[in-house]
């Protein structure tokens, strides 16, 4: 069962199903409860994305993440036997409604925990995030690790900290196999899916959104910090190993792509992009919606992650520009950019 299919969920989605899973959604799917339709934003990209026939190739149930009975219900009558679990409000969504992020956030792992304790799920592979972390964070070469104090800035971020709290309490009490995944910035092709839910970085999306079509000035903040540029398609592949992986006792982990300066990226796409309006600012943070943060300018250490779940970037920031530029390009019925020639 995967929960929350929008952005990342739908990568998840096609993943598993190329790996021969039987996969049930769960969740609103960018709509308000109302019946499965082909029209519901998250399922209309992940039908783009498979090709087609969505309904043929999965099952799809709409459900609250924050109603347990229903959760639990899916499940069972699913015979769900692993969960991969993205359902979540996003960082300013949750700054203006503490209370439904708590309940969404922090209760919806609530519930998916329960029902995999419950009903005997194999393994629960879920959506942390790097925001549990924050300057205090940093040690002495400004590096965190997964064994870093926590210090969340923002509602989002304390939700995330509870939830990985939740995730020991249910391997210590019930013997439950269970992985946070800490991400960072993740980008990519489909990102426009979550657009409107209430993000505090979508001035990255809107950028390259921008550039990729020429649909008009392409603004790149931030141009004196560097970015983990964690593309789309290694976050998922980051999932489905996990899913494999041996049990890791309920711990979570970090995750990275590549991180990079972000005027590298800049200097990157208007090399691919001769003809886009694109400019680059120094700073840049003046006019973000609460609950923005800066988390993904740190630099993380990924390598248990490596080690004990296998996962591993494979796209470096060139890579993942490209692919999310033509991707773009397609959708918008436009022709493919060639790669720039090396300097």
């Amino acid at each position: 069962m995967v929960t929350g299919t929008g952005f990342v969920g739908s990568y998840v989605v096609r993943d598993l199903l190329k790996a021969g899973k039987k996969v049930v959604l769960y969740g609103y799917f960018g709509g308000r409860g109302e019946p499965a339709d082909i029209e519901l934003p998250d399922l209309k990209f992940l039908d783009y994305l498979l090709g087609g026939d969505l309904f043929d190739k999965v099952s799809v149930v709409v459900g609250d993440i924050s109603e347990q009975a229903a959760v639990r219900a899916t499940v069972e009558t699913n015979d769900v036997d692993s969960i991969v679990h993205l359902a979540s409000m996003v960082g300013a969504a949750s700054e203006a409604n503490a209370p439904a992020a708590v309940r969404v956030n922090a209760g919806g792992t609530a519930n998916v925990f329960e029902a995999a304790a419950q009903l005997g799920v194999n393994k629960v592979v879920w959506a942390s995030s790097v925001t549990v972390f924050g300057p205090r964070s940093e040690g002495p070469q400004g590096l965190i690790t997964d064994d870093s104090d926590y210090d969340p800035s923002s509602v989002y971020g304390a939700t995330k900290v509870f939830s990985e709290n939740l995730a020991t309490r249910y391997y210590e009490n019930f013997g439950l196999d269970t992985v946070g995944l800490r991400l960072s910035r993740v980008y990519g092709f489909g990102e426009h899916v979550k657009a409107g839910r209430g993000g505090g970085s979508t001035w990255f999306l809107d950028a390259i959104h921008a550039a990729a079509v020429e649909s008009g000035p392409a603004r790149f903040l931030f141009g004196d910090h560097s970015l983990d540029f964690h593309y789309v398609e290694d976050v998922s592949d980051a999932f489905v190993r996990a899913l494999e992986a041996p049990n890791a006792g309920g711990r979570c982990f970090l995750t990275h792509g590549d991180y990079r300066p972000i005027e590298e990226g800049y200097e990157f796409l208007r090399a691919l992009l001769p003809g886009a309006d694109l400019s680059l600012e120094k700073g840049g943070g003046d006019g973000l919606p609460a609950g923005s943060t800066m988390a993904w300018a740190r630099r993380y250490d990924a390598s248990k992650a490596e080690a004990e779940l296998g996962i591993r970037s494979r796209y470096s920031m060139e890579e993942g520009l490209y692919r999310t530029v033509n991707q773009y390009r397609r959708y918008a019925g436009l022709p493919e950019v060639s790669r720039p020639a090396s300097r």
